[in-house]
């Protein structure tokens, strides 16, 4: 179904593409600060700052800082006052930033630092939380799994891991990689703060590294780069240390500093002015590749200052393989290094580099990932994909998994009907929310050129308009409530029932849910029962209506002698079943209990005015 938008747009893309062999240019910056909106500019009361546009004006005007990112706290215990806050932030960055000068950014970072962790996210529009009445869009607050769900829905935003420790983010680190989280998380801090810092001279350095999270990371099978935190709490924007996060990009646009950081393209840099080229086939830190042949890394390191490089080692591993990584090779007292690794026909391997200046100053970068297949010829891709699903309810997620040949570098996907409805990673989890059929196309490149020969079609199908009714969310104990779904094909019910109606008679205040399935897709709907104890009520029941004998073998005779005109009588199981009705107007009545079971029963009696529970009573079949 190739609607002319998406032709229009797989057009601009494949223009795009033409232009992805553009020079990569250096930008230094940083983007973990606070503001006065969460718990930043603590000193405000002598700097005069609080808002994100007044640090924003401080940040641009700092030394070596071309990009700034301030991420304010999502939820009110860590100082976000109001969700209107998060959308001034976002106006703010729009505010501070200068074409080809300075590029501000707006995000948020969340979580709980104490069992769970932090991670920065920017490209949402809307502030992700859990503290009612402070948040956009609800996301539980150690839900991590929901969160990246959150970000990969959003075709810009990307996540980012602050100061992580060992069991943060669900234990992340101790489990293989989980493609989700993959898609969402781009990187991880190497060194972070200091955080609280007064300095604004740039010699407060920090000392700290997270460098055994990246390799955590690295060997469980995540793709993340690496990057330079300031976490600033005070209103030294840029200028408490002079180690930056590097990011590479053709110019500075927001847009173009975003994608970077999505494709993995920055570094950690102790040095506020080195730059690093690292690349394998010619493509920069952050690739995927699969080539022909061994990887020749080929490294290239600048400094405006002329700072020499006292040593540069390659780190290698194997991704996913539980072992971390290790030195591969080194060169001493040279800015340049040419290595060729001798691998074999499809392993894989990643690597990065850790670069010490002769002033000690380390630079770490994100890794450029390889794998060898002697398959691979010097041919433009042949796009390929496979799916999870080509038929879902909306509401679900799809991922799509590449299986372009000839060794593809870049892609580009357009997943009509989606969230992202554009994605640039390789394997992308796409959300479906409205029911029709859709089509996904993939462009895959590389360095021979560009291929879209692969598009599939998703049907995607409405969930049921499941209703819940109930005759009474407020009831006596020992009274029965009736509840109806609606509006599905098959029921299932939190009691394990499945039928449409069930009959309920809980003995405190309780929820039911019932699932309703219509062609595969479910939806749900609840009701909460609350229940009373009604005891004057139940004292009448006792006095009005009588029942013997009590225990029964074959029949019981119930005495309601006291009520008045036509009576409904109602017996019930304990399970709130209804297995027996009777309408009478005599006093005394008797029913028979031949074709019932042993167990303990209950009975309803009502007429016009009242209706009142007799106490329960037994059938004891001998």
């Amino acid at each position: 179904m190739i609607k002319k938008y998406w032709v229009a747009t797989l057009v601009v893309l494949l223009i795009t593409i033409q232009l992805n062999g553009q020079a990569l240019n250096f930008y230094f910056g940083n983007i973990h600060a606070h503001s006065g909106y969460s718990d930043g500019n603590k000193d405000s009361l002598t700097s005069g700052m609080s808002t994100p546009i007044e640090d924003f004006i401080y940040a641009r005007e700092s030394q070596h800082i071309d990009f700034y990112g301030i991420s304010d706290h999502n939820h009110f215990s860590a100082g976000m006052q109001n969700v209107a806050h998060y959308h001034q932030g976002l106006l703010d960055a729009n505010t501070a930033s200068i074409p080809d000068t300075f590029v501000a950014m707006y995000g948020m970072e969340w979580g709980i630092i104490s069992n769970g962790g932090h991670a920065i996210v920017y490209g949402s529009d809307e502030l992700l939380g859990w503290d009612t009445g402070f948040y956009d869009e609800f996301v539980s607050e150690y839900d991590y799994g929901s969160l990246w769900r959150k970000v990969n829905e959003r075709p810009n935003a990307f996540a980012y891991l602050c100061h992580p420790a060992t069991t943060d983010y669900s234990n992340l680190f101790a489990n293989a990689a989980n493609l989700a989280a993959d898609n969402a998380i781009v990187g991880m801090a190497a060194r972070s703060g200091p955080a609280f810092s007064t300095n604004y001279s740039y010699s407060d350095p920090t000392t700290n590294n997270y460098i055994n999270r990246y390799n955590d990371a690295l060997k469980r099978g995540y793709h993340v780069g690496v990057g330079l935190d300031h976490d600033t709490h005070n209103s030294v924007f840029g200028r408490q240390t002079a180690g930056r996060l590097v990011a590479m990009a053709p110019a500075l646009t927001r847009d173009d500093i975003m994608t970077a950081f999505r494709k993995m393209r920055f570094y950690s840099s102790d040095d506020w002015n080195t730059k690093v080229t690292f690349t394998i086939a010619g493509q920069p830190m952050g690739s995927t590749l699969t080539n022909a042949g061994n990887p020749t890394l080929l490294v290239s390191i600048a400094d405006d200052d002329n700072e020499n490089v006292s040593s540069i080692a390659v780190y290698y591993g194997v991704p996913g393989s539980g072992s971390a990584p290790t030195v591969l090779t080194t060169a001493n007292n040279a800015a340049t290094l040419n290595y060729t690794h001798t691998i074999t026909n499809n392993s894989s391997y990643y690597y990065y580099l850790k670069i010490i200046q002769a002033d000690g100053d380390i630079i770490w970068t994100s890794p450029i990932w390889y794998k060898r297949s002697d398959a691979v010829t010097n041919n433009a891709p042949v796009a390929a994909f496979t799916t999870s699903s080509l038929s879902v309810c909306a509401g679900q997620q799809v991922t799509f998994t590449d299986a372009s040949t000839n060794g593809p570098y870049d892609w580009k996907w357009i997943i009509q009907g989606s969230l992202p409805g554009i994605a640039d990673n390789q394997n992308p989890i796409a959300s479906f929310y409205y029911p029709g059929e859709y089509d996904v196309y993939l462009v895959a490149t590389n360095s021979y050129g560009s291929d879209t020969s692969a598009i599939v079609t998703v049907t995607v199908s409405a969930p049921p308009q499941v209703d819940l009714t109930a005759s009474s969310t407020l009831i006596c104990l020992g009274e029965i409530v009736t509840l109806t779904g609606t509006g599905a094909d098959t029921y299932l019910w939190t009691t394990g029932e499945t039928t449409p109606t069930i009959y309920v008679s809980p003995t405190s205040t309780i929820f039911y849910t019932v699932v309703g399935t219509t062609g595969g897709c479910t939806a749900s709907a609840s009701v909460n029962v609350g229940v009373e104890q009604c005891t004057d009520l139940v004292e009448l029941s006792a006095k009005t209506i009588n029942i013997y004998p009590n225990p029964a073998s074959n029949f019981i005779t119930v005495d309601a002698s006291a009520l008045d005109g036509r009576k409904t009588m109602q017996l019930y199981d304990m399970a709130g079943r209804n297995i027996y009705s009777l309408t009478t107007l005599d006093k005394l009545t008797t029913i028979d209990l031949s074709a019932f079971a042993s167990g303990s029963y209950f009975l309803k009696v009502s007429n016009s005015n009242s209706s009142y529970t007799a106490k329960q009573f037994i059938i004891r079949k001998d």
